[in-house]
Order: structure tokens, then sequence, then C-alpha cells
């Protein structure tokens, strides 16, 4: 979609400006420290008491005369019909869309929901406004870049990281992907409205930031074993997004507006460090992998779904719990675990993967085979696991220094325990059998290497023989 403004290019930006917002909004640039050119294509970031106020004139100023305001039925109540009267005050042609939930009480990001948006999108429709949360945001903002409509944010909670990013997480086919979208011209946070939102909604949030130190480790487990390609102004920005939220969980967990301000801003930033690199690999490893899978169980199982950055923070406690345990193996052991998979045919073979797809996808198999077809390649599989052994064994204490950097599990639970979120998977609902399961199989959700997938090594070997159960102890 192309935009309606030009992005001013600007010099001089890096890293010290890696924790603030507002430098980065409406500007392409040359990053110094991967060498490729970043663009935000975000013009306004508010994030105050009132912000509701200057959605409005915003418009005006953008001579968008005709909005569609898009909620559900309770974010209708909380901002919607507020704000539907604010747009008429100001003369803009405004329309409050309420997307109706499905049979389960529910709002998801599926076909289903972007279709009845997309059939109140007229001609006449400029911009459409996700008023409302994660999801809502994801169907406006693949309704939005569909359409080649402006695309307005108006968060009703801090629940996500996903407001400010380009990519649309939907379930299409019962399998959750991520869709390239567009990222909203504008962000209205207002501090009143965020304040009054649940407080499972702000744990949720703080949650889905915690996440964060096991993206990051991922992030460079890619580096250090793949040679992936890693943004260091992107990866900063994450990092001192998580600081922000850490550093003032007390506030965030009393539910101040000075806490809101906090976590919100963490949540931007960290839309902004995967907006410049055009990816989620920042802010998304793991642990979402664990959380979508979880997601896409209980879709198969037709259960109610649960908030997804509490998911994010109790996997992120899980895999913090694989980084600790990582972290204690010795190179020798390492290495000789590294050998025995590289002398055993079947580990080469992608026929294991091809099994483990089957068994723990389903009825969606082919959409995660279509995910991992590199790695389900025969030749392409086998040079890939050489390259990646060589590396665990000449890169062992960089990858343990990794391992390391990630907070142990007790400090992650203690963290989201003061933000009041679930620590536990059996506080989420879910069950051993499925945690077993996710262990076993998420890896597969994304193409991407994590900690889930450096196991592949260790478990079962003599480095790390019991890695799930190993794991589980140090969890419960």
């Amino acid at each position: 979609m192309e935009l309606g403004w030009k992005l001013e290019r600007a010099e001089g930006l890096g890293l010290e400006q890696a924790g603030e917002i507002d430098p980065w909004l409406g500007r392409s640039f040359y990053c110094e420290s991967c060498g490729k050119d970043h663009a935000v294509p975000i013009r306004r970031v508010i994030i105050e008491r009132g912000a509701l106020a200057a959605l409005p004139d915003y418009a005006q100023e953008r001579e968008l005369r005709s909005l569609l305001l898009v909620c559900d039925r309770h974010t209708a109540k909380a901002a919607g019909e507020e704000l539907l009267g604010r747009c008429r005050e100001a003369q803009l042609d405004a329309r409050l869309v309420v997307l109706t939930e499905d049979e389960h009480g529910e709002l998801a990001a599926d076909e289903r929901a972007i279709v009845q948006l997309l059939l109140h999108v007229d001609a006449a429709s400029q911009a459409i406004v996700a008023v409302g949360s994660g999801t809502l945001h994801d169907i406006v903002r693949f309704a939005a870049f569909k359409t080649g409509r402006v695309f307005l944010s108006v968060p009703t909670a801090s629940s996500v990281d996903g407001f400010a990013s380009v990519g649309a997480p939907l379930i299409l086919g019962g399998f959750k992907q991520t869709v390239p979208a567009c990222a909203p011209e504008a962000v209205f946070a207002d501090l009143a409205l965020l304040a009054h939102a649940p407080q499972t909604l702000t744990a949720a949030g703080f949650g889905d930031m915690l996440g964060k130190y096991t993206s990051l480790a991922d992030w460079e487990l890619g580096r250090l074993l793949l040679d992936e390609h890693v943004c260091e102004l992107s990866a900063e920005m994450t990092r001192q997004a998580l600081a922000r939220c850490v550093d003032h969980v007390d506030e965030i967990a009393a539910g101040t507006e000075e806490g809101q301000r906090r976590l919100m801003e963490g949540l931007i930033l960290s839309g902004i460090s995967m907006l410049i690199v055009g990816h989620s690999r920042p802010a998304s490893g793991a642990e979402h992998h664990l959380s979508h899978f979880w997601e896409m169980r209980f879709l198969q199982l037709r259960r109610r779904a649960l908030l997804h950055g509490a998911k994010v923070g109790v996997a992120a406690v899980r895999m913090a719990g694989l980084y600790a345990q990582t972290a204690q193996l010795s190179a020798e052991a390492v290495r000789a675990a590294a050998a025995q998979r590289l002398a055993d045919p079947a580990f080469l073979s992608p026929a294991q993967a091809e099994a483990a797809i089957a068994a723990g996808y389903g009825t969606i198999a082919d959409q995660v085979r279509a995910e991992n077809a590199a790695e389900l390649d025969p030749a392409g599989r086998e040079a890939l696991l050489r390259g990646i052994g060589e590396r665990l064994a000449s890169r062992w204490e960089a990858v343990q220094a990794v391992c390391r950097s990630v907070p142990g599990p007790e400090q992650m639970a203690q963290w989201l325990s003061r933000a009041g979120g679930p620590v536990a998977e059996a506080q989420l609902g879910v069950e051993p059998e499925l945690v077993e399961q996710s262990l076993r199989y998420a890896k597969y959700v994304r193409s991407r290497y994590t900690i889930l997938r450096l196991q592949e090594w260790l478990a079962g070997t003599a480095a790390q023989p019991e890695v799930a159960a190993g794991v589980q102890a140090q969890t419960e």
C-alpha cells in the first residue's frame, strides 16, 4: 500500500535513540548497525491522558473525512461511542462498526471476522480505525492493507506489542500465520482509557513483553548457528522496551496511568523494532511458538481462547527453564552430542520431522510442511544440520553466553506474578499432555531457529537425557 505522505530522510539516527519513540516516526534512514535502510511509516504516536480527543484533529489535518470506527461490543462502550461523538462534533463522516462474536462468544482474527469488516468498507471510506486490543487491530490492519485505506490505532488496553507492527497474525484454515499488512499511520493511546482496562489485559501485555528475553536469545542463536542477519538497532530497541517494563513492574501492576504509560511505550517500541526489520524476529521466538501451538490446539478442540500475552508469559518461563538447563552443559558434552546426532542417519533424514508434523498438527499439517519446506528437503536438511553441528562444536562458549543472558525461570515467574499474570500452564488450563506435545512439536510453527530446535541436538543424548522432564521440574 502506498503512503499518502512522504517519509522524511533522516541522518544521525542510531543506537543512542534506541530507547525513544519520536525520533523514528515518519522517517527512513540508513542503519549503521546492520548496513541496511529502514523506514518507520508511522507519523504520530500519542500516549497521554486525553489522546482520544486528538484523533479527530489528526483526521482533519490529513483531510480524512470518512472514517470507519471498528470495535467489538466491549470496546464500543469503552471508547467507540465516545470517539464517534467526537468525530461527528468535528464534522467528520464517521460510522461505528461493531464486529460480532462467533458461536463461542469470541472474536478471532480469522476469515469470518475479516469478511465481516470488509463488507462495511465502501468507496467513501478513507480510513479504518481499530478501537480495541490486539485481535481487533490484526483484523483492521489486514483489511486496511488489502483495501488501501489509512489505518489508525486506538488501543483500549496495553495487552500486546502488535499495535505498531506491520504483520497481521491471522488464523487461516485453522493455522496461525503472520500475513504481511501495514502499520498504523498514527496511534492514539489514552492513558485514562488504558488505566480502566481489566488488569488481566495489562498483565497480558507485560507477559508479551517478558517474552522478549527469550525471543532475543533465540535470534542470537540464529546468528551464531545459522549466520542469520541480526540488526543490533532492532535488538537494542527491544531490550530497552523490555527494560522500560521490567523496571516499572510495580506501577504496571498497580494499574496507574504512569504504569500504563511505561508499558504502552514498551509495547510500541517493540512494535517499531519489528517494523524496521520487516519481521517479528526480535520480539517472537519459541515462547510465541508454544503460544501459537496451544492456540491452534484449542481451536481444534473448540475450547475458549486464552489471552495471547498470558500464554506468551507462561511460555517464556518455560523457555527460560530450557535456557537455564542448557547453559549448564559443558563444551565436551555438547561436542559429543553433536557428533552422536550427525552419525545418526535417522536424524539427518527428514522422515522424523515429517512424522512429527503429521502427529502434531493433524488436519493443518500441509500448512506446517509448507512453512518448513527447506528443512524437509533431504539434501538441504543434511547440509543445514552438518553446518549447525560444526558451529555448535566450535562456538559453544558463545552459545552458552547467550543461554546465560536469559533470566532464570524463577525470576521470570516472580515478575509475572508481581504484574498479576499467570506463571504456569496449569493456571491457563493447559494440561501437562499438551505442554509435552508443544515442547515436541511447536518448533515447527515457524521456520526459525530457537531454543526448541537446539534441543534436537541435546535431548536424549549423553549431554541432556531428560530435557522435558528437567524443565518441568524447574517450573512446577
